[in-house]
């Protein structure tokens, strides 16, 4: 079809759907070659229930007569020379996946569409030429593998959805808003929603053309298109004039499809990759294969998103490189930094040691860098502050741990941080070796800093640690109150029993018998006088709990134990074989799992643990899960060694 109208410029949204026609036949030949000869029916076959029917038909096999759906003894008698095969949902699927990454050559904004592909072309026709010899260069390059395929451009991916099962090779539909002439009429009894000139171009032309279309086309339920078809109503052109309220009682999900064909409504798509700006792209006249090219044409990819990510004020964590080969394939690799960097050099080191395992093929004609991780990266002059010098030792232990990743696997460099938990498998977390990237690009405190804070906050910070902690006033002359925080509060808020937070100021200091003192020395000695009186913070809960092992095992070992009943601790125990004789004991210690986090009653778990001393020096830690007498008897586990 011929493109519509006569376009000035583009200036809306422009949608390109892929429709590949029974792809999953197609699939199944190009893996199969040898399944059935060429003039032979095929079918491939699903299980619904005890029913196999058929899923998907060739050619000679819809000439003979089948139809999808019908059960298979059914088809084997209408033809008997029928070639089955089993259905693979889920290779279909990722095929088409693979086909929107291989898509990406024209736009970074593609997705797998149940039937096709998903291209939001949006300003990147002009990169070849138009957007005809774009369409017709990804048909060419499908129907050289094989793999046959109709595509639609419109204003909506509704329309181009559409259009594309009704294109002899592809449909371009004008962008509206932009096309000279006339504007098109309003069909009989359409209303328009859009307010602008622009929208509404866009709405009735894309009305004109999809009208003739069969209801099928809005992507609506086989259901309510059949009854669509009972009432008469066959093509997108005779359900536009009815009424919307009408409408929508009957068949609710009509009216949200017909309205992000025509523009009215915003269609999200989940793209393989969001467009972001942080992307870069080199195409080549001629076919590159050489690994010097490769590495060339990387470092110039970077260099330019750099440049982007400086102006900015962006920089990168995870940086990934694409090459698009001749013949179809996708060769890519990734980096990734434990600090935000755009320092093109330091990440080419790091891309240095992946590209030799890029396989060029018979070339490579484009290429595309991206930065799929992006934070707020300040530029700093780290000299000038007393903490330049850790600033720089932290970026080059940055600099090492990116070293280490990318070549063991992300993830592989980590470290351990404790985690407010009793359960010891939970009492530490594994974090990122650099996990507070923001806190390095904090300005360092300076003695100043440091001496007005102390000003500010003349008194001590106690602050409760834990749900069940009591803290207790440090002034004798004041009452006890288990489970306050004091806050820094002036003597008035103290008495009233009021926090600080809920007093505006200090109350003004009474004139009788006062002193004026100079500015500075009031200070000095309202520093003096607070720290006489600044009480020393409490510890925290969980730095008094008890002794726990150096060496914690991520799995309780289970243990022959032999103990006196109720609670007494081991007296021996077998561990791999060998048997430990127990001198000293400690405990029990009971420790159960965390109430809010909404275990089942089988899930709960009730530890009674002990610091147990062999005749020959080792300290153990074992518990005991469950109680004797219960529904289930107790069992051992030695959890963990001491130094």
């Amino acid at each position: 079809m011929a493109q519509t109208g006569t376009l000035k410029r583009a200036t809306g949204k422009r949608a390109m759907y892929v429709w590949l026609p029974n792809f999953a036949m197609t699939l199944a030949r190009l893996k199969r070659p040898r399944l059935a000869k060429r003039r032979e029916p095929l079918a491939l076959l699903e299980k619904q229930g005890a029913i196999r029917r058929i899923a998907a038909l060739d050619g000679p096999a819809i000439e003979a007569g089948l139809y999808l759906h019908q059960p298979l003894a059914d088809a084997l008698a209408v033809c008997p020379k029928l070639v089955t095969a089993d259905a693979d949902p889920a290779a279909e699927a990722d095929a088409r996946t693979a086909l929107a990454l291989w898509a990406q050559r024209y736009t970074p904004a593609t997705a797998p569409a149940p039937s096709g592909l998903w291209l939001d072309i949006t300003g990147c026709a002009h990169l070849f030429g138009d957007e005809n010899e774009l369409a017709d260069d990804l048909l060419d390059r499908l129907e050289t593998r094989g793999i046959p395929a109709r595509a639609a451009i419109a204003p909506t991916f509704g329309a181009a959805f559409a259009l594309a099962h009704h294109a002899e090779r592809s449909v371009i539909a004008g962008d509206f808003a932009a096309t000279a002439g006339d504007e098109p009429s309003l069909l009989p009894g359409q209303a328009t929603l859009f307010g602008s000139e622009d929208g509404r171009r866009v709405e009735t032309g894309l009305a004109t053309l999809l009208a003739p279309l069969p209801v099928e086309r809005l992507r609506i339920a086989t259901k309510t298109a059949s009854v669509l078809r009972k009432l008469g109503l066959y093509t997108v052109g005779d359900v536009l004039p009815l009424p919307r309220a009408g409408l929508a009682r009957r068949f609710p999900g009509l009216l949200p499809q017909l309205d992000k064909a025509l523009g009215r409504a915003d269609e999200s798509i989940d793209f393989l990759r969001a467009p972001t700006p942080w992307l870069e792209r080199l195409r080549f006249a001629e076919p590159l294969a050489a690994p010097e090219d490769i590495e060339r044409v990387t470092r110039a990819l970077l260099d330019m998103l750099c440049r982007r990510l400086e102006r900015e004020r962006q920089g990168g964590l995870t940086f990934e490189v694409s090459f698009f080969r001749v013949d179809g394939g996708v060769e890519g690799q990734a980096v990734t930094t434990a600090l935000p960097c755009r320092d093109p050099v330091r990440v080419m080191r790091l891309f240095r040691e992946k590209l030799p395992l890029i396989d060029p093929g018979f070339g490579i004609d484009s290429a595309m860098i991206f930065a799929s991780k992006v934070e707020p990266l300040e530029a700093r002059q780290s000299s000038i502050l007393r903490g330049g010098q850790g600033e720089a030792g932290l970026e080059d232990l940055a600099a090492l741990i990116d070293g280490l990743e990318n070549r063991f696997g992300e993830g592989r460099v980590y470290r351990f941080a404790p985690r407010e938990s009793h359960i010891p498998e939970r009492g530490v977390s594994r974090q990122p070796a650099l996990a507070d990237a923001a806190a390095v690009f904090a300005v360092a405190a300076t003695p100043r800093l440091a001496a007005e804070e102390k000003e500010a906050f003349p008194f001590a910070l106690c602050e409760a640690s834990g749900a069940s902690a009591e803290l207790r006033s440090r002034d004798a002359r004041l009452p006890d109150y288990p489970g306050v925080s004091l806050k820094p509060q002036t003597s008035e808020a103290i008495a009233a029993n009021v926090p600080a937070s809920s007093v505006a100021r200090p109350a003004p200091p009474s004139h009788t018998n006062a002193v004026s003192l100079p500015p500075g020395k009031a200070r000095a000695a309202g520093r003096k006088k607070s720290a006489r009186k600044q009480p020393a913070a409490g510890p925290s809960p969980w730095e008094m709990l008890p002794e726990r092992p150096v060496r914690l095992f991520s799995r309780p070992h289970p243990i022959d134990v032999t103990a006196a009943l109720p609670d007494a601790p081991p007296m021996l125990f077998r561990w791999r074989k060998v048997v430990h004789r127990i001198v000293r004991a400690d405990g029990p210690e009971r420790i159960a799992s965390e109430w809010w986090r909404g275990l089942r009653d089988e899930e709960r778990e009730v530890r009674d643990y002990y610091r147990v001393e062999s005749a020959h020096g080792m300290r153990f830690w074992v518990y005991r899960e469950g109680e004797y007498g219960g529904e289930r008897p107790p069992r051992w586990y030695l959890h963990g060694v001491f130094a």
